[in-house]
């Protein structure tokens, strides 16, 4: 068993959707912690959802057994430096949120599981995929 991961939007996701099917990472460290914009993505996810009556006790129940990593005043700063890096990259809404997502890692010094290959381009992240 592994120590502690940070996960994207899309592990969560693949775990929700079937547990045998999870990236075998989530099954075999020790802590899952959860960037607070991952949770706001899941929360997104669950009332946008048709099964939303079904949707939303799942993500309460996953995220109250997992930390949730929420940002600070030195978060804000890594922020900031990864967004001044990419300044001149057009930057959708959603790779603002995978920003937030990174600073936190970051600052925590945890890998990210994630299968979008954006992460990649963060040199300071640890990126795992699956």
């Amino acid at each position: 068993m592994t120590g502690r991961i940070a996960v994207d939007t899309n592990a969560v996701v693949a775990l929700f959707r079937e547990e045998d099917a999870a990236p075998r990472e989530l099954r075999e460290t020790s802590e899952i912690v959860v960037p607070l914009p991952v949770a706001g993505e899941l929360f997104a996810g669950a009332y946008s959802s048709m099964r939303k009556g079904e949707n939303l006790p799942i993500v309460h129940d996953f995220l109250a057994r997992r930390t949730v990593l929420a940002p600070d005043h030195e978060t804000a700063r890594r922020y900031g430096e990864l967004r001044a890096l990419f300044r001149f990259h057009a930057i959708t809404p959603s790779k603002m949120v995978d920003l937030w997502i990174a600073a936190l890692c970051v600052q925590h010094d945890l890998p990210l599981l994630t299968n979008d290959h954006g992460f990649d381009a963060i040199g300071e992240l640890r990126v795992i995929h699956w």
